[in-house]
């Protein structure tokens, strides 16, 4: 895997992934917790991932769909009725456009910590010669020719190792779909503003996060391996809950990460929408919650019908 690795379109979503979900320093103590308070059993009416959205001055209906933005190939369900979605609708809408060649070129920009700050600043000599020796032996990357890279990028670098396999996401397969179709991919939010919400993460718990991570990899497996079980389960409302209750590290966040995320997608979704029918292929964790785009879009007065 060479370094570029960490700037591509998919990382970035593979980066996100890695921040949804119940990882940092309580990591090992909220676990056991977790097994026992948590169950991503099925539920009632919240209980899909794909949601058809109509009503008021939508013209016809568009669709959304939860993703887990990196996942095991043997995990990945594309049902007929998910495939039937997309044909119905007239273009695919990402949290990025990762269709957009310059998405490179911004990501890479974007990728940097400010005022030349280095992860060097940010570990103890200790952490950082590990750090260095675990990403050599394991991912066959050297650390220190990236020494001024945010933190977050290297989760990319590292999912495949925490999900032990090769990972796809569904973005992958939603942009395939639409080449296929000939259809346009478009994003809803610009890299600048993922990173800003993003950066409410301080660096140097980033750091910390990564650290945790390395250091208690079986712990770290075990949280996506409940992570993917709730997603599977396809009860949004369960998925929300998982996320936001799971890890004090994560709950600190969730208002940067997705509440005011949420809030500023509902206008450019309906947007949209209005112009062209779409399928908006978004963050499962964006869904639920009193905050997510589902109860946001009701309250404005559409209708959303589960599709199973």
């Amino acid at each position: 895997m060479s370094i570029r690795t960490a700037f591509i379109p998919d990382s970035s979503y593979r980066m996100q992934t890695m921040f949804l979900n119940p990882l940092g320093r309580t990591l090992r103590s909220s676990l056991i917790l977790l097994a026992l308070l948590i169950t991503c059993a099925p539920g009632a009416d919240a209980q899909s991932l794909l949601w058809k959205l109509e009503g008021k001055d939508l013209p016809a209906p568009s669709y959304l769909y939860g993703t887990i933005h990196a996942i095991c190939p043997k995990d990945m369900v594309i049902s007929d009725t998910l495939v039937a979605a997309v044909q119905e609708t007239k273009q695919v809408v990402l949290e990025l456009d990762l269709d957009d060649p310059r998405l490179l070129v911004e990501m890479g920009h974007v990728s940097f910590m400010p005022r030349d700050s280095t992860l060097e600043d940010l570990y103890s000599p200790e952490d950082f010669s590990f750090l260095d020796r675990w990403f050599a032996d394991s991912v066959g990357v050297q650390i220190k020719p990236m020494n001024n890279i945010r933190p977050l990028f290297l989760f990319g670098l590292l999912i495949g190792k925490v999900l032990e396999c090769q990972p796809k996401s569904y973005e992958e397969v939603f942009m395939a779909m639409a080449r296929e179709q000939e259809k346009e991919v478009i994003g809803l939010e610009t890299p600048a503003e993922q990173l800003a919400a993003f950066s409410a993460i301080p660096l140097s718990e980033q750091a910390d996060m990564v650290l945790a991570m390395l250091h208690d990899m079986d712990s770290t497996r075990a949280a996506f391996a409940l992570l993917r079980d709730c997603y599977l389960s396809a009860d949004v409302e369960q998925l929300h809950d998982f996320m936001v209750d799971s890890g004090i590290e994560y709950g600190r966040y969730d208002d940067a990460l997705l509440t005011q995320r949420n809030q500023i997608w509902i206008p450019r979704i309906l947007e949209i929408a209005k112009e062209t029918p779409s399928f908006f292929a978004l963050g499962a964790g964006h869904f639920g919650g009193e905050g997510g785009i589902l109860s946001l879009l009701r309250a404005k007065g559409y209708r959303l019908t589960p599709v199973r």
